[in-house]
């Protein structure tokens, strides 16, 4: 029996490692950020322990300045196991939880490619997940670039990995990848009951409070698949010449049933703590009525997914894409595939060239 215990979402303040517009890397802020994640942990762990603790997508680093050179390579990627993955490991041995966050990688087996990557370590200092982004139009490599490679290298299950843990069955999503239904559904029909989401969430319509899609979106996976979304974002920005408050926070915990159990109130810093009750989400999956994995038909929906090839398959398997306007290029040839094949039926005035979505 999994007693009830506490997840908490660190929503952190990040100072970003290229602070100014054209302007050089502070490379004392990467140290400056993993610091301060490591502080808040220890200082919740002595206080009000938890057994998961969530940091946000680009906690260490901020989003901005990776590259396709090697210098901003090396200044923005880390490795595995490497100086910041074995701080977090000391870490999550001290406190005796599971720690997940997300990092820039770089891999020697991968040479020029770069990599979004959520990872799970557990109490004993071990990285026992790693998972990478499938989506967003930014320069990272995806395993849908290079998915031959990429499955025989780690097999099928690396593409949506989940770890069996004495909290429950652990995956995770990035940011951008909670709005694809399908993620989700894919760790869970891999047995995920929590999915960790390290997240970077600015202000735009679609995340609008409450109404927004991914809000709508966050509770819907938690919702469709019985199972606890914990999603981390950041706080305010600190020394560059992005707004302070650029980033919307709500740093939130979503149960099995799609309730939003906490919340945070702040844009800026601050630990999100909130009670997980494994057992009755598995007493939830054990019933009939509502059970929606138990009913999922997935030789009805495999026929309709083998008959649409939407998204090009293994697009940049020779070479990166070069940056976003690699992706956004793709995107608009790709958009205008499906208007001709008729899936999508054009507006009646043309579209802005300037405009990709």
């Amino acid at each position: 029996m999994v007693p009830i215990y506490t997840a908490a979402c660190v929503q952190t303040n990040v100072w970003p490692v290229y602070p100014k517009k054209g302007g050089p890397a502070e490379l004392d802020h990467k140290e400056k950020n993993l610091s301060r994640a490591i502080d808040l942990i220890d200082r919740v762990a002595a206080w009000n322990p938890s057994k998961i603790y969530v940091l946000p997508e680009f906690f260490m680093t901020g989003a901005g300045g990776v590259g396709n050179t090697q210098r901003d390579r090396d200044i923005i990627c880390v490795r595995f196991p490497g100086p910041e993955i074995d701080r977090l490991c000391a870490l999550a041995k001290r406190v005796d939880a599971y720690v997940a966050g997300m990092v820039w990688e770089v891999m020697d087996d991968w040479p020029d490619r770069y990599w979004n990557t959520a990872f799970v370590i557990s109490p004993e200092g071990k990285v026992v997940l790693k998972y990478h982004k499938h989506y967003d139009f930014t320069g990272k490599t995806k395993p849908g670039d290079v998915m031959t490679e990429y499955i025989e290298r780690y097999g099928v299950d690396a593409l949506w990995p989940v770890v069996d843990t004495p909290y429950g069955r652990i995956g995770c999503l990035v940011c951008f990848d909670i709005n694809f239904p399908e993620n989700a559904r894919c760790l869970a029909l891999n047995g995920a009951e929590i999915i960790l989401h390290p997240t970077s969430e600015g202000r735009a319509p679609f995340l609008m409070e409450d109404v927004g899609g991914w809000e709508i979106g966050k509770r819907s996976r938690a919702y469709e698949n019985l199972c606890y979304v914990i999603s981390a974002n950041q706080g305010h920005f600190l020394g560059s010449d992005f707004p302070t408050d650029r980033m919307r926070g709500r740093s939130q915990i979503i149960d099995y049933t799609g309730r939003v159990v906490n919340i945070a109130e702040t844009t800026g810093e601050c630990i999100l703590q909130a009670d997980i009750h494994i057992e009755q989400l598995r007493q939830k999956r054990a019933q009939v009525q509502m059970n929606f994995l138990n009913e999922l038909q997935t030789h009805v929906h495999a026929v309709q997914y083998a008959r649409k090839a939407m998204w090009p398959k293994e697009l940049w398997k020779t070479a990166p894409t070069g940056g976003d306007l690699g992706n956004i290029k793709a995107a608009r040839e790709n958009l205008a595939r499906l208007q001709k094949e008729g899936l999508f039926v054009p507006p009646s005035s043309s579209l802005d060239k300037k405009s990709f979505v």
